[in-house]
């Protein structure tokens, strides 16, 4: 299966330049590209890492995101799931803008309860941004 790439939608502290892409690019992962979410998310501060959380089924019932798209060597990423996705973070079909889905970061409802909602800066770097 050498060769074989899964992609993963990251949405927060694993994205390019954020405080773990360590992990993914010690893994062998490679960036494939940045895009968008489809408008049908609402995204939370659970302190250093977002969640995302679907709102619906159609378009423009919640928010579109900038997200990145990474290629994991399909033989790493069991190691990256064990390892990085911890609840209430999970991996689920991640609506991108143009249509397609991908697998990707989602959370988990009940984590949000009382989280601050940061929709409208369009992304965890843009919010990260706006702390400093």
């Amino acid at each position: 299966m050498a060769g074989v790439k899964l992609n993963l939608v990251l949405a927060g502290a694993h994205m390019s330049g954020l405080a773990l892409n360590h992990q993914v690019t010690g893994l062998g992962a490679s960036l494939v590209k940045a895009v968008k979410t489809a408008s049908v998310y609402k995204m939370y501060s659970l302190g250093p890492r977002p969640a995302l959380i679907r709102q619906g089924a159609e378009p423009g019932c919640g928010h579109s995101f900038e997200v990145e798209v990474w290629a994991f060597p399909i033989e790493r990423v069991g190691e990256f799931l064990r390892d990085g996705v911890k609840p209430p973070l999970a991996i689920g079909d991640v609506l991108l803008e143009d249509g397609t889905s991908e697998k990707g970061f989602l959370g988990e409802a009940y984590a949000v309860k009382d989280a601050e909602e940061v929709s409208s800066f369009g992304g965890w770097r843009a919010y990260l941004a706006s702390k400093q």
